[in-house]
């Protein structure tokens, strides 16, 4: 049990190699997952054990959730542009 109560381990890795933590972000973009998730798959396969299923309430956000590739956060960047634009008007 770790400090707040609860069954899962919290690890920090000091002094990441510069290409490993390229390499890593790169297979979480690939793979459209987060880092934190695939860096505990990376971790099970390295000491041949099977990574922990997703809980149940989470899989089922599963479609909903993931990392955004260049392009979705250009389109969404352009279609949001105006959105920093105050109009005057607006205030009166």
């Amino acid at each position: 049990m770790n400090h707040w109560g609860v069954g899962m381990a919290v690890l920090t890795i000091h002094a990441l190699d510069a290409a490993v933590e390229k390499r890593v972000r790169a297979r979480a973009r690939k793979e459209r997952k987060s880092l934190n998730q695939t860096l505990k798959e990376l971790l099970a396969e390295s000491v041949g054990a099977a990574p922990a299923p997703l809980p149940a309430q989470r899989a089922k956000f599963a479609e909903f959730s993931g990392v955004w590739s260049k392009a979705d956060g250009d389109a969404f960047a352009a279609h949001t542009a105006d959105l920093g634009t105050v109009d005057p008007a607006d205030w009166q």
